[in-house]
């Protein structure tokens, strides 16, 4: 395999000979294996209700709790900026604690904070690994502090006995990271809410947009046998008709994790903003028709592949190559000793990757948090159940060519 460029440039022949999709995508296999996983999958619970995001389902958290300004609402130091931006929109404090090396909550560090303000703590199971919970749980209980599990990277699995998803007060899942669909999330409430939220539907237009996004995706992936190139021909002639514009774009959530200013994203917020929407019509159908089985077995299967593929690349260090019995993972974490040098190269080669780079402002620097290096060094690679072993070898000879590259 040839070396890839080190300008940081698109190598269009490496991206169209990749051309892997970063999430799942729809197809006849959405449909193949077991309905029902071998694993809890959070969509169970009975009390919950479909938002239009992940961070919708937070903001809709914290509206349901009343967290308003003079609050503060303890968060981890590794996120994404759409896990803050909920919190900043009500006027409210994001308050950064430090992470171990597992991911986990520092609770010897939390319980030396001033929280009399505090009013709830996001704790997130990373890369579909499930995060013990109990002593998180205590933590919260014995300061009366609502606890938002965020489960938007483990929608199966179990942690310390428990179905995820049932430690929290409340729990959000992302639908777009484990399902083929372009949009939607879930809150889930510990008890039946007093008051349900009242969430507006989605116009017409975004009904279609979203359907036909995901039908336009699957075929472009070949998802569909029997009529991919009959979709993909007549998406072109309605493209045609549009005057040659593709169709609208899928959501931020699902089709890049581009750095968005922190205006963008907390215009969303706004009363007549898109994050009081409920989830598609398409979305909760996916939600309940995909088959589950498939979908936990191969992450499983395509994460202990990675773990094996890239156990020596030079320069990278697999952070979990074993993976619990109990998790269906999102991504495959990976650190990378230079990310800055490599990572625009390997978007480029159409590797389905994700950083978390762009934090959000203020945060701190603790002695001894990982989540402040993982900000830095870590790149999560799809490993998701529309990739197939021969893709996850591609991506693995592809990132050895472009680290190889990046030292000559």
């Amino acid at each position: 395999m040839s070396a890839l460029p080190l300008d940081g440039s698109i190598n269009e022949s490496v991206a169209s000979r990749l051309g892997l999709p970063r999430l799942p995508v729809f197809g006849w296999s959405t449909f193949a294996a077991a309905k029902e996983a071998n694993l809890p999958c959070i969509l169970d619970q009975p009390n919950k209700v479909y938002t239009s995001s992940g961070r919708a389902a937070i903001a809709v958290a914290l509206r349901d709790l009343g967290v308003g300004r003079g609050d503060s609402v303890l968060v981890p130091t590794y996120h994404c900026p759409t896990m803050i931006a909920p919190i900043v929109s009500v006027g409210a404090r994001p308050l950064f604690f430090p992470l171990d090396a597992a991911g986990t909550p520092r609770i010897d560090v939390l319980a030396t904070l001033d929280l009399s303000n505090v009013r709830a703590m996001i704790a997130a199971h990373y890369f579909g690994i499930p995060q013990p919970m109990a002593r998180i749980r205590k933590f919260c209980d014995d300061r009366n502090v609502a606890l938002i599990e965020d489960c938007a990277h483990a929608m199966f699995g179990q942690a310390e006995g428990r179905p995820i998803g049932t430690w929290g007060d409340y729990a959000i899942a992302s639908l777009t990271k484990f399902l083929p669909t372009t949009d939607g999330g879930c809150l889930i409430f510990a008890r039946r809410p007093a008051n349900p939220p009242q969430l507006r539907q989605r116009s017409m237009t975004d009904e279609l947009r979203i359907a036909a996004n995901s039908l336009e995706i699957g075929a472009r992936h070949g998802g569909l046998r029997g009529v991919n190139r009959p979709l993909a021909s007549a998406f072109a002639f309605a493209a045609r008709l549009r005057g040659g514009n593709p169709l609208p774009a899928a959501p931020v959530e699902y089709a890049t994790d581009r750095p968005r200013a922190a205006a963008q994203l907390l215009a969303e917020f706004a009363p007549e903003g898109p994050v009081w929407q409920s989830a598609s019509a398409w979305s909760r159908w996916i939600a309940g028709a995909a088959h589950r089985q498939r979908i936990v077995a191969t992450r499983r299967r395509n994460y202990l592949h990675l773990a094996a593929l890239l156990a020596n690349l030079p320069g990278t260090r697999v952070l979990r190559p074993d993976l619990p019995e109990f998790a269906a993972p999102y991504v495959f974490p990976l650190w990378v000793d230079a990310p800055a040098r490599i990572y625009q190269r390997v978007r480029n080669a159409g590797i389905p990757v994700f950083r978390w780079d762009d934090v959000w402002q203020g945060v701190p620097m603790i002695a001894g948090d990982c989540g402040s290096d993982w900000s830095v060094h870590l790149f999560q690679l799809g490993c998701h159940q529309d990739l197939r072993l021969d893709d996850l070898a591609r991506m693995a000879d592809t990132l050895r060519d472009i680290l190889a590259a990046a030292e000559t």
